[in-house]
């Protein structure tokens, strides 16, 4: 990827990040360009010397690696998934990571992490279904949902907003009952309710 580096995206990157991160500056088609052989060539194994790369383009190829070989995860490797959860973590991974392991977790290991103490492992029970439309297990929804009323935290009330909100793209009545019936904080109201007038 070293080709693509500009530092002067890499200083905007790493602003938009809040400084959290070191990034080579490789803007994302360019990355998917780079690292597609690299991605076609290696399984999940690769991850973890991706995570312990410094620059965050890695964090985002290792993200990439799961998702593209997400045929060879099951259940069994949620824990070790959630090992990069907790490595290094931020919204942009947590987020990517998210849609693999929603894809092999079961429901009882999302309600269990949906309790965790580690906030962005709670995150991932919370979006893990983003996008399953009438695939959504609603019932399941609400229960993570309803283990995290009442946080504080604005990635975990971000997290139920957006849950809700692509949701609602396929039972809009079945948010507007439970954003009436629960007390949820304004941020997520606001998100749920972002499609439907509310």
């Amino acid at each position: 990827m070293d080709r693509y580096a500009d530092p002067e995206v890499a200083a905007g990157q790493k602003a938009y990040m809040r400084g959290k991160f070191e990034f080579l500056g490789v803007k994302t088609p360019d990355r998917r360009r780079a690292s597609k052989s690299f991605i076609t060539a290696h399984g999940p194994q690769v991850v973890p010397d991706l995570w312990a790369e410094p620059e965050r383009e890695f964090q985002y190829v290792g993200a990439d690696v799961l998702w593209a070989k997400v045929s060879q995860l099951s259940s069994t490797d949620v824990e070790w998934l959630g090992g990069f959860v907790q490595q290094k973590s931020w919204w942009d991974t947590v987020d990517a990571l998210a849609k693999t392991i929603g894809q092999v977790a079961t429901a009882q290991q999302m309600l269990d992490w949906s309790v965790a103490d580690h906030l962005w492992l709670r995150r991932v029970a919370i979006i893990h279904q983003l996008r399953r439309k009438a695939s959504t297990d609603a019932d399941l929804l609400a229960r993570i949902i309803v283990n995290n009323v009442g946080s504080t935290e604005f990635y975990i009330n971000k997290a139920i907003g957006w849950a809700l909100r692509e949701y609602s793209k396929t039972d809009a009545d079945w948010v507007r009952g439970f954003v009436a019936t629960h007390e949820l904080s304004r941020l997520s109201q606001r998100e749920a309710l972002k499609r439907l007038g509310g």
